[in-house]
């Protein structure tokens, strides 16, 4: 009789035991759900066109190129008062001897690219976006990551934009920065600006204001990362080597430009650092418990085009796949227009990144 009593006492346990984790299961799903419910932003459906990689015709002198850039002072062709419009200081000229304009995708290639069926492995391309966005503020875009992912090559190829690139706004059609392009058209030109940038369709988009990151990393603990030179940066030192960050020093250790001498580059590599440091903490089990709060700061600072079966498509079919992240580097020189500082790509540069993304995208 005892023997029997234990039994069915710890066969109710199991159950209860059962039950609770499957509640609590439950309200995490339901809190995850939620929390890419929360993110999803579709980007309005616009007909694709092939751009043109058209040659600028500068009408001011342009300097020696330049090792530095100048502070950023906001977009060129805004007045300060009322935002009105000002005449752009170049013009593109498009004719068949200055323009790259073949047509390297059928429509049926472009549909795919746009649309693509993540359940079947389709290959896409996303545009990761690190903004500074504040209350009443829009703000710019820092950081512009163009991943193409293809899983029948088990790879990916990751490009970095400077935020000074050059580039003929759309819409607007006038020549400016592209970060400038969010200040202008929020997260739909910043994707349009790039798909003109470099010709390629692009279907996805994940956007994060940076001042979020403060939060989350103090939510996981801090991160660990491993500097590649020191330096110093408003008031704060880093030294070179490993060191753990809290969330204010890693904001700072990622919005250092001007002393890296690789410039954007080097910036962005450091922004990669912290976003892989971030990833490893929050999916180790010592974040479990945090997982509410840190779904809740997602919910706030996060934005994409990705549903939620998207998401878990790509954790399930992709996420095993890619074996490989190549990186591609977008040639060009620093100028100064009309008194301005640009980073400024050739379309023959230009070209050569699309061929090189569209033949990534093509499994060739």
């Amino acid at each position: 009789m005892k023997r029997s009593k234990w039994m069915r006492i710890s066969l109710y346990t199991l159950l209860g035991f059962i039950v609770i984790v499957a509640l609590g299961a439950g309200i995490l799903w339901y809190k995850l759900d939620n929390t890419i419910d929360a993110m999803y932003e579709p980007l309005p459906s616009t007909e694709w066109t092939q751009p043109v990689f058209e040659q600028e015709i500068v009408q001011e002198d342009i300097s020696e190129p330049l090792s530095s850039p100048e502070e950023d002072k906001g977009p060129t062709n805004v007045a300060a008062a009322g935002g009105q419009v000002a005449n752009p200081v170049t013009t593109p000229v498009t004719t068949s001897e200055t323009a790259t304009n073949a047509e390297k995708l059928n429509e049926e290639e472009v549909d795919r690219l746009l649309h693509p069926n993540l359940d079947k492995q389709d290959p896409f391309c996303i545009l990761l976006l690190g903004v500074d966005e504040r209350p009443s503020d829009r703000g710019r875009s820092d950081t512009m990551i163009l991943l193409s992912i293809q899983p029948a090559k088990h790879s990916a190829l990751a490009i970095s934009i400077p935020r000074d690139t050059r580039v003929l706004i759309p819409q607007r059609e006038s020549y400016d920065k592209i970060n400038h392009a969010y200040a202008f058209g929020g997260t739909a030109l910043s994707v349009a600006a790039v798909e003109r940038l470099f010709g390629v369709p692009i279907a996805y988009y994940m956007k994060t204001n940076m001042e979020g990151i403060v939060d989350i990393v103090d939510t996981v603990g801090g991160v660990d990362v491993d500097n590649e030179r020191s330096f110093t940066y408003e008031g704060v030192t880093f030294p070179k080597g490993e060191q753990h960050l809290d969330g204010e020093n890693a904001l700072l250790y990622v919005r250092m430009r001007k002393e890296d001498p690789k410039g954007d580059f080097g910036r962005t590599q450091r922004q990669r650092q912290l976003l892989s440091a971030i990833i490893d903490r929050v999916v180790s089990f010592r974040s479990l418990g945090k997982l509410p709060h840190i779904l809740s700061k997602l919910s706030e600072d996060v934005r994409t085009n990705l549903t939620s079966g998207d998401l878990f498509d790509l954790a399930t079919e992709y996420k095993s796949e890619i074996k490989q992240i190549d990186t591609l580097y977008l040639n060009g020189k620093g100028r100064m227009i009309g008194g301005i500082y640009y980073y400024t790509v050739q379309p023959e540069d230009r070209e050569s990144i699309q061929d090189r993304l569209l033949a990534h995208l093509k499994g060739s």
